[in-house]
């Protein structure tokens, strides 16, 4: 599920943007071999950046977000600015009559500002580099959800993960989660087993003994009994997986 979100206070403007995604949906094709066409969206649409920001708050994150700048009150630039600030990572798309916030739009990462009126195949074809460029980059993420609730965590911020009883805890740089499952289940969806000693596909996880995982771009030092992350926390080691850790931690970081 590709999933946007508009923040514009303008009614016309909002319902003209609105029905401009969903065509673009309807035409773009998913990149799937058999040439399908048409792409699953979510599309939330808000008035303000203070409704924005209260009714989005327990909602998985989006992948894009399309903000007018000129809005009352809290605008679209101090908007993103609040959401950078907070961990967001979604691709920003600004809207505005008046460009002159190229400097402030680079400090929020955005990818590019729509001088209205917005033309649809300006808008379009920003959609569909951005599309491409997230279903590129599913790889890093990994997918924790619970209920009908998604949420996509970079595997960048994953500190480590913890088997705890029936739950499996989750580590991150900035929060923590945890929730009911196998955690079996959690190593196999990062391409490894619950075992102690074998690091996955990409290298950047490695089991430092049976029910935790640590990723290894976290690791700040290790020792034949210690993983020292560089968090300051410091993680348990195997007796007999030193020398493969010590393998891995000196591969990865050889490799990137």
């Amino acid at each position: 599920m590709f999933r946007i979100a508009i923040c514009e206070d303008e009614k016309v403007v909002l319902d003209f943007e609105s029905s401009l995604i969903n065509e673009w949906a309807e035409s773009a094709t998913d990149g799937s071999p058999d040439g399908r066409r048409g792409i699953a969206i979510e599309l939330d649409t808000y008035v303000s950046a203070e409704n924005f920001l209260f009714e989005s708050e327990d909602r998985p994150p989006y992948d894009v977000l399309i903000f007018d700048i000129q809005m009352k009150n809290i605008n679209g630039m101090e908007l993103a600015k609040t959401l950078r600030k907070r961990g967001c990572d979604s691709e920003i798309i600004f809207v505005t009559g008046v460009p002159d916030y190229a400097i402030e739009g680079y400090e929020v990462g955005a990818i590019r500002y729509i001088l209205k009126p917005v033309k649809p195949e300006v808008l379009k074809s920003l959609l569909d580099k951005v599309y491409e460029s997230r279903r590129k980059k599913a790889d890093d993420y990994f997918v924790l959800g619970q209920g009908a609730d998604l949420e996509r965590i970079p595997f960048e911020k994953i500190v480590y993960i913890e088997a705890r009883g029936h739950y499996v805890f989750m580590k991150c740089a900035d929060f923590e989660r945890e929730w009911k499952s196998s955690f079996s289940d959690v190593a196999k969806s990062l391409g490894k087993n619950d075992g102690a000693g074998d690091s996955n596909a990409t290298g950047r996880f490695f089991c430092l003994r049976r029910g935790l995982l640590v990723n290894l771009s976290h690791v700040a030092r290790i020792t034949r009994t210690d993983c020292i992350l560089d968090n300051g926390e410091v993680l348990p080691v195997a007796r007999g997986v030193y020398k493969e850790l010590n393998d891995a931690f000196i591969a990865y970081f050889t490799k990137n």
